[in-house]
């Protein structure tokens, strides 16, 4: 399960470099991007998207009766993040399920 749900992106043409994490259960898809320019290098942003990807599969297993609303607390969760990273904001905290 090395490189499962965890695709690199290198372009030459644009600023964004490093991994993203995508995850599909019930018609809902995570994604989460992971930038060599946020954690210092490759390598590092890649453990970052290793460990996101493991946490998410440890919690979805945790929540097999109610995967739809882990699912959608997750997603809430990363939406608030992105507001949060625009605006400059202290960092949501995850909501249990």
């Amino acid at each position: 399960m090395k490189n499962r749900n965890i695709t690199r992106y290198t372009y030459e043409n644009t600023d964004f470099q490093g991994w993203r994490v995508s995850i599909q259960r019930c018609g809902r898809i995570i994604t989460r991007y992971f930038s060599d320019l946020q954690y210092g290098s490759e390598e590092e942003s890649y453990r970052n998207a290793v460990n996101y990807r493991d946490e998410v599969f440890e919690e979805m297993a945790r929540h097999r009766n109610d995967l739809p609303e882990f699912m959608d607390a997750e997603l809430a969760y990363l939406q608030e993040l992105l507001r949060q990273k625009e605006v400059g904001g202290a960092m949501p905290v995850r909501k249990q399920v």
